[in-house]
């Protein structure tokens, strides 16, 4: 009353299966979107297989209890079929995400892959010094992590269609950033700095490198990384865009352009709203009249 089972032609299909198997991500293969698209496709179809398979297990199982052996062996060389059939369409499926996500994330493929689909969704993205930006967002790819960091929130769903649609839905959100208190943590900074120069020169105009005040707003090893300096650059273009330019003690800021430095790294340069460079050096602050 038993039947053999053949493992290992069962095991053979499958392992020809996943030999034959290309990788995913090179340069015949597509994107990630169009990976994750068909995995969706395929998973969808699955999901009806198995139903199906389900079905024939419940006939399978009709028929042992009234002891219908004719019936029984048919449903049984039937599901055999039908169950391996299911487990190679599986692993099909399971072979589309068969590459190096971490190595995927971190060269410039999944960057341009963003990049192509902003635009092809009109959202504005632009690669600038590590980061994209999307204003008034940033966007860090945390390829170690399979995610990216939005603003510094975790985000674990990289499908880029998804991720531009997040960027489109945080974008739309009120900003949180508020110029007055940044320009009073500027102000503080900046007059530790000065002072430490000579008393004399608070609020006579003296102008201070931003990214001094940075090393100081980011004295610890922790905050550094917490709040790095593409963020910083960003939250001094929007406290520039956004016009608040006086202290609650009445001393006006100015901000000051990099002419005549030829030193990059002593500059911060950001992307503005429309896409263009705009770079920064040092910051002073007046008494007000």
């Amino acid at each position: 009353m038993s039947e053999s089972y053949d493992s290992e032609s069962a095991t053979g299909l499958l392992d020809a299966v996943e030999t034959k198997s290309p990788p995913l991500m090179d340069s015949q293969t597509g994107s990630l979107e169009q990976a994750l698209a068909e995995i969706e496709a395929e998973a969808g179809d699955l999901v009806k297989t198995t139903k199906q398979v389900m079905a024939s297990f419940k006939k399978i199982k009709d028929a042992a209890k009234v002891g219908d052996l004719v019936k029984l062996r048919k449903l049984l060389d039937e599901g055999k079929a039908a169950t391996l059939g299911l487990g190679c369409d599986f692993v099909k499926t399971q072979e589309r995400l068969n590459f190096d996500e971490a190595s995927y994330l971190a060269g410039n493929d999944f960057r341009q892959e963003l990049l192509t689909t902003a635009q092809q969704m009109g959202v504005n993205l632009y690669e600038h010094d590590g980061y994209l930006f999307s204003y008034p967002v940033l966007l860090k790819i945390l390829h170690k992590e399979r995610a990216v960091s939005i603003d510094r929130m975790r985000e674990s769903r990289l499908r880029p269609s998804v991720l531009v649609k997040r960027l489109k839905e945080v974008q739309n959100k009120p900003l949180r950033f508020k110029p007055q208190t940044f320009l009073e943590m500027l102000y503080t900074a900046y007059s530790i700095v000065v002072a430490g120069r000579g008393k004399h020169l608070v609020g006579k105009g003296t102008v201070i490198p931003l990214l001094e005040l940075y090393q100081l707003l980011t004295l610890l090893p922790w905050q550094a990384s917490e709040y790095t300096r593409q963020e910083f650059g960003r939250d001094v273009y929007l406290l520039d865009k956004s016009g608040t330019i006086t202290t609650k003690n009445h001393h006006r800021a100015n901000f000051h352009a990099s002419t005549g430095v030829r030193d990059v790294s002593k500059t911060l340069t950001v992307i503005a709203q429309g896409g263009r460079e705009k770079t920064y050096y040092g910051i002073s602050f007046v008494k007000a009249g």
